[in-house]
C-alpha cells in the first residue's frame, strides 16, 4: 500500500535515504524529572518577635546550639517538626498548599526532593528557634537536624564540631542501634554533652501494649543501654557522664501526638493543677525506687505493701495510660464528661474525628506547650 492509502489524503511523507539525526541525540527522548529543593518565598510567620531574637544574639550566654542525632526514623525530624510548630504559625498554610492533612508528618527541614521522596534526611538541616525553659526564660535555640542513615555520618561528624550539645534520639522499642552507639561513642570521645530523648512513647501503650509496671522497666533498660555505651567509651570517667531523668538530661518524648516532658516539667504540671507543690523535690521523687504512702502523703525508698507501684509508674505512666485508653475506647458523650474532669474542652465536630487526630488534639491540651529542659 502507498503512503496515501496508509495515512489518508493530505498527509506530507518525507522519504530520507540517510539518518539525519546525531547519534548523540536519543531517537525517544527520556522523561526528564527536575531535581528541586523547596524554598519558602518569604520568612514564615512565628509567635516570637523577631526583633527580640536579634537581640539575644548579641548575649552569647542565652544562645544554644544544639544537633539532633540519632539511629535512622527514631524520630529527629518529627521532634524538629514540634519545636517548628511551637514557634511558628504555619499550620494552615501548609494545609491549604499541600493538602497534608493533620496527621501526616511536616518534615518541614527534608527540603530536598529526594529527601521528599524517600522519607530520610541527606543533609544536615540548621534552624534557629526562641524557645523557653520551665521557668519562663527565653533561650536562642541554634538547631542542626542531622541524618540518621550510615551513609550520611559524615554530615553528623560536621554538625558536631558546631554544637555544644548533643540531643540523642532513641525509640523506645527499638533501643539503642548501631549508628546510635557510633553516635554516642563519638560525641563522648569530643567531649559533647549528651541529652537523652526516648522518643515513640505511644509504642508502648498501642503496639506493645504493656502494662504501665512494664513500661518503666523499659525505659529504664533504654537509659541503662546508653549509659553502658558511654562507661565502655571511656571507662572509669562514665559516671560524670552518666544520664538519668533526675539529673533533667533525659526527656520522654512522642512526637507523632506532639507531646514531650521531663520529670521537672511534669512535675510542674501537677504544681499548677494543686498548689503548693515543690517543684524539684517532688521531680526528684518521679524515678528510681521510691514509692509513694498514700496514708502519710509521704515517699518512701521500701514498698508499703506488696506489688507497691513506684512513683513514676503512680504519677506519670498510668495517668498518660488513662488518657490513651479513654479517649480511644469512650464514646462522644463519655469522653466529653471524661475530659471536661481534666479541663480539656473540645469542639463537637472534633470528637468525632479519627481516633489519631482526636488523639492528637487531647494531648495538644493536656500537655501543653512543651520544654526542652
Amino acid at each position: 500500500p502507498t503512503a496515501t492509502q496508509v495515512f489518508g489524503e493530505g498527509v506530507e511523507t518525507l522519504v530520507q535515504e540517510e539518518d539525519a539525526q546525531p547519534l548523540t541525540q536519543p531517537i525517544i527522548a527520556p522523561v526528564e524529572q527536575k531535581k528541586f529543593s523547596i524554598q519558602e518565598a518569604d520568612l514564615p510567620p512565628v509567635y516570637f518577635d523577631r526583633g527580640f531574637m536579634t537581640d539575644l544574639m548579641n548575649f552569647p550566654e542565652q544562645i544554644r546550639n544544639i544537633a539532633l542525632a540519632g539511629h535512622l526514623h527514631h524520630g529527629k525530624t518529627a521532634f524538629m517538626d514540634m519545636l517548628v510548630l511551637e514557634t511558628h504559625a504555619i499550620q494552615e498554610r501548609l494545609d491549604k498548599r499541600t493538602g497534608k492533612k493533620r496527621d501526616e508528618q511536616l518534615r518541614y527541614t527534608d527540603v530536598h526532593v529526594i529527601e521528599r521522596d524517600r522519607g530520610l534526611s541527606i543533609k544536615a538541616a540548621p534552624m534557629s528557634l526562641v524557645l523557653s525553659s520551665t521557668k519562663g526564660k527565653s533561650h536562642l535555640f541554634n538547631i542542626i537536624d542531622t541524618p540518621g542513615h550510615v551513609d550520611f555520618v559524615d554530615e553528623v561528624a560536621a554538625a558536631f564540631r558546631l554544637v555544644d550539645g548533643v540531643c540523642l534520639v532513641v525509640d523506645v522499642v527499638e533501643g539503642v542501634q548501631v549508628n546510635t552507639e557510633q553516635i554516642i561513642k563519638h560525641a563522648v570521645l569530643e567531649d559533647i554533652p549528651l541529652t537523652l530523648i526516648i522518643n515513640k512513647m505511644d509504642r508502648l501503650i498501642l503496639e506493645l501494649k504493656i502494662p504501665p509496671t512494664d513500661a518503666y522497666f523499659k525505659l529504664k533498660h533504654v537509659i541503662e543501654e546508653v549509659n553502658t555505651v558511654i562507661e565502655n567509651t571511656i571507662p572509669g570517667r562514665g559516671e560524670s557522664k552518666r544520664l538519668s531523668p533526675e539529673k533533667g538530661n533525659v526527656l520522654f518524648a512522642c512526637t507523632s501526638m506532639g507531646w514531650c516532658f521531663t520529670l521537672q516539667s511534669f512535675a510542674k504540671m501537677y504544681s499548677e493543677s494543686y498548689g503548693g507543690v515543690n517543684v524539684e523535690e517532688f521531680a526528684r521523687r518521679l524515678w528510681g525506687d521510691v514509692y509513694f504512702n498514700p496514708k502519710k502523703r509521704t515517699f518512701t525508698r521500701k514498698p508499703i505493701e506488696e506489688g507497691a507501684k513506684r512513683s513514676f509508674v503512680n504519677f506519670v505512666m498510668e495517668p498518660i495510660y488513662k488518657l490513651y485508653s479513654h479517649t480511644i475506647s469512650e464514646g462522644p458523650e463519655d469522653l466529653k464528661r471524661t475530659l471536661s474532669k481534666l479541663g480539656i474542652f473540645l469542639k463537637p465536630s472534633q470528637y468525632k474525628a479519627d481516633p489519631k487526630v482526636l488523639m492528637k488534639l487531647v494531648c495538644e491540651q493536656f500537655f501543653g506547650m512543651f520544654f526542652l529542659y
